[in-house]
């Protein structure tokens, strides 16, 4: 079928192969509606095509790649035209590429996504910036931007918003949100197979509500310095003119990473005012990052700790400007003096429990905050020494002997669970294997085994007398060496600390998986040392603490013998 251009001949505009044509990647339009593409076919077959499409030449071709027009291109297609009225331009790809998206977006029915994926593109071609995107498509600063966060939506979400099953006001208010929180409420509330949970159908501000509800965190919560959440655009409070507070948190990620970092840094100060006092934490109510740092430092931390009583917190002073009259104000005063006595006085009680015994001070890592407590103590056998309280440096003496006894017992753990996957077939047997009688060793054999000493795979999971004489009956070196080692190997679960089996494990180990070994003690001994230096920076600490009362006593005593030929004198 002949093309039929009814208009006025242009010299510009040439007839093209359709043939000889290639679409182009520029497109921002990817979806084209069937029916309308038909409707169209079916003008054009009437009417003719009322407006070329524009080519460029292909380089070191006959060809030519379509700029804009691919509906009268794909329309034309379909009608079975061979030529195509065109406008030939040499366009450089950036030229092309402009001139297409521009050209295409100015159609009525290109999706949001399109639209969005189109000035993301113009955007980043460093061409164009927010104002003069506004001023060539005739829109608004604010209606360019939200069209540009729709390019952050993800892909599940994206696809709802191009095939109308989400509104462009419910995308809105999704794409604020980050990757994690765009994917839990995809999963939870918009994916199709949800029922009871979907928010499909309902309005945008009754989905911002239940997001800001169930994926955002209030920051009044946390006790970080929220400086920088002022003016960060994943704080709610920047993401509507109403605000309340510090905000919610959209960006769960930077939360728990300001939050963990806040924890260790109070901790360590809460822990350099109290030397003596221990870290640990309640069963439920704590922060699995901050105890794993502090750990990864050498701290010990104790899990499942009681929840004990908080220790006294300081009276604030009263401000002038917050009371009506100076009646008021210096009431508030007196009041303020006696809470500061109180809280001198309750200190100093605490403090000498303390050193008594009679309490026991530690940190309490929460979820959010730090707490120094302390609880009342019972003296059993491991806090006294021969019926007498352990001083607090033979209590962190005692702590770093254990903590040196956890390194080896889990040293010596997965050890045990490394033999089990270490392939020492091939390994020559040595003196202290042989002694082992192999009847009885066959007791120990692994069921892996069972087929390189001929025993079949559907054999019964233990091996009965018969097959233990058949097997001897018919050894090898290799076979030797595998019973035997079994046999070690089903031993070594008895390894425990320092007892003689674990000592023979590790042995084993050194000869058969030395760089396995060599690892798992380097990790737990760099722990322990870590641990070790914590350990005698508190005790130098208390020591220094003690160090001048020591003095002032000597003084004490030296002036009192001083005094007593004088006395004697008188």
């Amino acid at each position: 079928m002949e093309a039929t251009l009814n208009q006025t001949a242009v010299k510009d505009i040439t007839m093209v192969a359709i043939s000889a044509i290639r679409p182009n990647g520029f497109n921002p339009r990817k979806h084209f509606d069937e029916v309308s593409l038909n409707e169209l076919a079916e003008s054009i077959r009437q009417q003719g095509i009322l407006q070329p499409v524009t080519v460029r030449p292909i380089a070191d071709s006959n060809d030519y790649e379509l700029v804009f027009g691919e509906r009268r291109y794909r329309a034309a297609t379909i009608v079975g035209m061979q030529e195509i009225p065109a406008i030939i331009n040499d366009l450089s790809d950036e030229e092309a590429e402009e001139i297409a998206i521009t050209e295409n977006l100015q159609r009525k029915d290109v999706t949001p996504m399109e639209e969005a994926n189109a000035y993301q593109r113009l955007m980043e071609s460093g061409r164009h910036d927010l104002s003069s995107l506004a001023v060539q498509f005739g829109k608004s600063e604010a209606y360019i931007r939200t069209r540009l966060k729709f390019a952050s939506l993800i892909p599940e979400i994206a696809a709802l918003l191009e095939t109308d099953e989400i509104t462009v006001s419910v995308a809105s208010e999704i794409c604020r949100y980050g990757e994690d929180i765009q994917r839990e409420v995809y999963e939870q509330h918009l994916k199709e197979d949800v029922t009871y949970s979907s928010w499909r159908g309902q309005k945008a501000s009754e989905i911002a509500r239940s997001i800001e509800r169930q994926y955002t965190a209030d920051l009044d919560r946390y006790s970080f310095d929220k400086t920088l959440c002022l003016s960060c655009p994943h704080n709610t409070n920047n993401m509507s003119l109403f605000c309340e507070g510090c905000g919610k948190c959209a960006n769960r990620t930077c939360l728990a990473e300001m939050n963990a970092s806040y924890l260790v840094e109070k901790t360590l100060q809460v822990l350099a005012e109290n030397p003596t006092a221990t870290l640990g934490h309640t069963d439920y109510d704590y922060n699995l990052i901050a105890v794993e740092r502090l750990m990864a430092m050498g701290h010990e931390v104790e899990s499942a700790m009681p929840y004990g009583t908080a220790y006294p917190r300081q009276p604030e002073a009263p401000e002038k400007e917050d009371y009506d009259n100076e009646e008021a104000y210096e009431t508030a005063c007196s009041d303020y003096e006696q809470e500061q006595s109180d809280y001198r006085e309750r200190c100093a009680e605490i403090h000498r429990q303390s050193e008594n015994g009679e309490i026991s001070l530690y940190v309490k890592i929460g979820s959010n905050n730090i707490t120094l407590c302390y609880v009342k103590k019972n003296n059993t056998a491991d806090d006294t020494t021969q019926g007498q309280p352990l001083s607090p440096v033979e209590k962190l003496e005692k702590q770093d002997k254990r903590n040196k006894e956890i390194a080896l017992e889990k040293t010596i753990e997965d050890t045990k669970k490394q033999i089990l996957n270490i392939d020492v077939a091939e390994a020559k047997f040595g003196a202290d294997e042989d002694r082992m009688v192999y009847f009885f060793l066959l007791s120990s054999l692994r069921r892996e085994n069972f087929a390189l000493l001929g025993i079949s795979e559907e054999h019964s999971p233990y091996l009965n007398d018969e097959d233990k004489m058949n097997i001897i009956a018919n050894l090898t070196a290799k076979t030797k060496a595998v019973i035997r080692r079994d046999y070690l190997i089903a031993q070594f679960k008895d390894a425990y600390r320092n007892n003689a089996t674990a000592d023979l494990m590790l042995d084993f180990a050194r000869k058969h998986m030395p760089n396995e070994l060599a690892e798992i003690e380097d990790g737990y001994n760099q722990i322990y040392e870590k641990r070790h230096q914590r350990i005698e920076e508190r005790k130098a600490a208390i020591v220094a603490k003690e160090k001048p009362t020591d003095e002032n006593d000597d003084a004490a005593e030296a002036s009192s013998e001083d005094a007593k030929p004088e006395e004697a004198a008188a």
